[in-house]
């Protein structure tokens, strides 16, 4: 046994963002009907249990069984009203993390800011000469609104790849430049959050402002980010939660180090893998992102066939 957890335990951690029936073209949430099939298809061949759940309870995971716990990041409002009720449909809890600046002050997560600046603005130009950057990004022209979606399908990757000081000089140039635009307001607030841990679901965090931990070097900010989203859902909710869920999947030693240090007992990446409890530290628990796919390729997401091919293919 491993914590509690038999040495042969899988356990399958999905994960999900948005689920609209809106379309977006740089970053499409889950349509309603799709996550009614996964959900429906979770429920009937995992055995569901909240990942938080065998701290806070001592619930004991047995052998011969495959678990499945659901997690939502970010935590947009209309998750309310097409998420909540599919999960009350199949009688499925799931744990939320939330990003505490996004909560207190309405606003999406900057992954979410940069593409709605480059999709809605009237502007066409935006200055971008930093020396890190390739000289291809470093634009002041963007022209047609079609230009400006090809060019910010370049951009994302390659800033989520910079130190944490360049990438925050990315963001505000872009929204110097793009100043017309007025944000929508599409975050819970703390009353949706009591409403949905009254429902059964857990709360934990996703940091305080979103910033990917592991690009971060000072130690302060990283424990800010950490401590003060705990601190805040401690005052709101009622405890400090078990879980901190890092920002874009980055993180660090420094990071897990911290994270320990703050009170959490667990951290959540990406990682498109199973969990076993043998072969993971409990600050490095991987989790299977479901996107919105047809129903074939998704359904071969949550079977863990995806993971398994490309991480054949990676050894090879």
């Amino acid at each position: 046994m491993i914590n509690g957890l038999p040495i042969n335990c899988m356990v399958n951690n999905f994960l999900f963002h948005r689920v609209n029936p809106a379309r977006d073209i740089l970053w499409d949430p889950l349509d309603v009907s799709l996550f009614d099939k996964c959900i429906r298809y979770i429920s009937s061949h995992f055995h569901i249990v909240l990942l938080e759940d065998y701290f806070r309870n001592n619930v004991i995971f047995f052998q011969n069984k495959i678990y499945s716990t659901n997690h939502f990041d970010d935590i947009y409002k209309y998750n309310l009203e097409y998420a909540l009720p599919i999960l009350e449909k199949y009688n499925v809890k799931a744990s939320f993390y939330i990003v505490t600046d996004c909560i207190e002050k309405n606003i999406p997560t900057w992954t979410y800011i940069l593409d709605y600046l480059f999709q809605n603005t009237n502007k066409n130009k935006v200055n971008l000469e930093f020396g890190f950057l390739a000289e291809e990004l470093r634009v002041n022209q963007l022209g047609s609104n079609k230009r400006r979606i090809e060019y910010v399908k370049k951009l994302k990757p390659v800033i989520k790849n910079l130190s944490h000081t360049d990438r925050l000089k990315v963001i505000a140039a872009v929204e110097e430049a793009f100043d017309d635009i007025e944000l929508p307001k599409l975050m819970m607030n703390w009353n949706d959050l009591h409403q949905i841990k009254n429902n059964g679901h857990y709360i934990g965090s996703h940091t305080v402002t979103h910033s990917m931990l592991g690009t971060m070097t000072n130690e302060d900010e990283i424990k800010k980010e950490l401590t003060e989203s705990g601190e805040k859902i401690k005052l709101e909710l009622g405890y400090f939660p078990l879980t901190i869920s890092y920002p874009v999947g980055s993180y660090s030693d420094t990071t897990i180090q911290l994270s320990k240090d703050a009170g959490y007992k667990m951290g959540l990446a990406v990682k498109q893998q199973v969990y076993y409890p043998e072969r993971h530290d409990y600050f490095e628990i991987p989790r299977i992102e479901l996107y919105n796919e047809p129903w074939f390729k998704t359904r071969l997401r949550i079977e863990n066939v995806l993971g398994t091919i490309s991480k054949f293919l990676n050894r090879v």
